[in-house]
């Protein structure tokens, strides 16, 4: 749920409960505003942090695939007798 169109709702319900105490329905809809939010907040954050662990993973490979190739490249460069590039490991 937009954060914009939560809060614009959220106030709408507010202004009119405050205007009209005794008008049980908008106490519902209040209600089951705050709850679909809710739920969207927890599906959104359960994603976010399930796609930020994806990506730190994902980084940690680049980087020990990166080390493992710069590792071999040195190596190489060591049996054929070259010299080993100062930035390579």
């Amino acid at each position: 749920m937009n954060e914009s169109a939560f809060y614009s709702c959220k106030q709408f319900l507010e202004q009119r409960m405050q205007e009209l105490p005794d008008n049980a329905e908008l106490v519902k809809a209040y209600i089951a505003l705050i709850e679909q939010k809710t739920k969207f907040d927890i599906a959104y954050f359960s994603q976010t942090s399930e796609v930020q662990k994806n990506w730190s993973d994902n980084q940690a490979k680049i980087h020990a695939a990166w080390h493992e190739s710069s590792a071999k490249i040195a190596t190489k460069q060591i049996e054929v007798g070259g010299m080993v590039v100062n930035n390579v490991i």
